[in-house]
């Protein structure tokens, strides 16, 4: 949808074009929600009963208690969120939460793009750094159809809708 669908320049925009971007947006967030997830599920389930609060608490646990605490408690290690991919899936986390729940926050054509290279490149590290995987679960899915260039979520300009910028 990214490649084919959301044109290249602003000017290009037609109506539909800010529901999809914003789709976009929810989807790679969702895509790195699921990666994570199903990592811990996995080290819990190899790992029965060493982390009995973790594995009561998963049904119910927010991703960013997940994501900023569970790391270090199974694996030893935090992500390291002042870098990337880490940085943008915080940013990332945050615009999703400003655009379901309080603000409808707007979606550009520019952080569509930057939100699903973050989203593949942090799946890949999160997986990577709870797993120890060698392989990238979805390495062939990006050999056929090869991810562009992109931009961290991180460093895209975010549309203020109270500022409107």
């Amino acid at each position: 949808m990214v490649t084919h669908e959301l044109p290249e320049r602003h000017y290009e925009t037609a109506p539909r074009h800010g529901p999809l971007s914003k789709l976009v947006l929810l989807g790679s967030h969702h895509l790195i929600e699921v990666m994570l997830f199903k990592c811990i599920r996995r080290i819990l389930d190899n790992s029965a009963g060493a982390h009995p609060d973790l594995d009561h608490r998963y049904d119910r646990v927010q991703f960013l208690d997940a994501f900023s605490k569970w790391p270090e408690r199974l694996v030893g290690s935090p992500f390291d969120d002042e870098s990337e991919p880490f940085k943008s899936v915080l940013t990332l986390s945050r615009r999703r939460n400003a655009t379901i729940h309080k603000e409808s926050a707007l979606t550009t054509l520019d952080m569509a793009r930057a939100a699903l290279y973050t989203a593949v490149y942090a799946s890949e590290a999160i997986e990577r750094h709870l797993l120890g995987s060698k392989n990238f679960k979805y390495e062939r899915v990006l050999k056929k159809y090869p991810l562009p260039s992109g931009q961290w979520f991180s460093e895209v300009k975010l549309i203020d809708a109270k500022r409107g910028i």
